[in-house]
């Protein structure tokens, strides 16, 4: 161990004794300069670059116009979606009526109308809906249907003495005598 440590002494002696010979000492510096420039150079042109999009926001008059002129967009923008949504709301409120409205009906029929409309009127406010005259002969149509079978459905239970005495039973049952229509 000794001998390795005195070994590794004289080594390291003979390297601190020489010293390395610099052929071109001025090329070095040039080069050190050289590269401290560009490493300034490139932060300023990237300064530079910066300052010249976002210079403004320096300046405290095209600031404050900037914020209102943002400020009046928003607003606008709150403006029409409001107008947009009351036009769909009123949209959404109107039926639409399709076929021809002036046809001629006969006298009977328009008694039918008129007592559907006036039933009508009495459960829903007059100016909410509006019904053409083809969906009013739909809808008289479809209770003329509903009758015809109401009155199938009654003949049927006449005719059948244990159906009646069974419907009868369950009339019973519920407190009532006649099925109300």
């Amino acid at each position: 161990m000794l001998q390795e440590n005195e070994k590794y002494d004289k080594v390291l002696y003979l390297l601190k004794k020489s010293k390395p010979l610099l052929d071109s000492s001025e090329n070095i510096e040039n080069e050190v300069i050289k590269r401290i420039k560009n490493i300034g150079h490139s932060d300023r042109m990237l300064n530079e670059v910066f300052d010249f999009l976002f210079g403004w926001i320096y300046i405290g008059w095209v600031r404050r116009c900037l914020i209102v002129a943002s400020i009046a967009l928003v607003l606008v923008f709150a403006y029409q979606q409001a107008i947009i949504l009351r036009r769909i709301d009123y949209l959404s409120r109107q039926t639409i009526i399709s076929g021809k409205e002036n046809t001629n009906t006969h006298a009977d029929e328009m008694e039918k109308m008129l007592v559907v409309l006036r039933n009508a009127g009495r459960r829903f406010p007059s100016n909410s809906i509006t019904i053409s005259e083809k969906q009013m002969k739909e809808l008289l149509e479809s209770v003329n249907e509903l009758q015809l079978k109401y009155k199938d459905l009654e003949n049927m239970i006449e005719s059948d003495p244990e159906l009646k005495k069974m419907i009868q039973k369950k009339l019973m049952e519920n407190n009532r005598i006649k099925i109300n229509l």
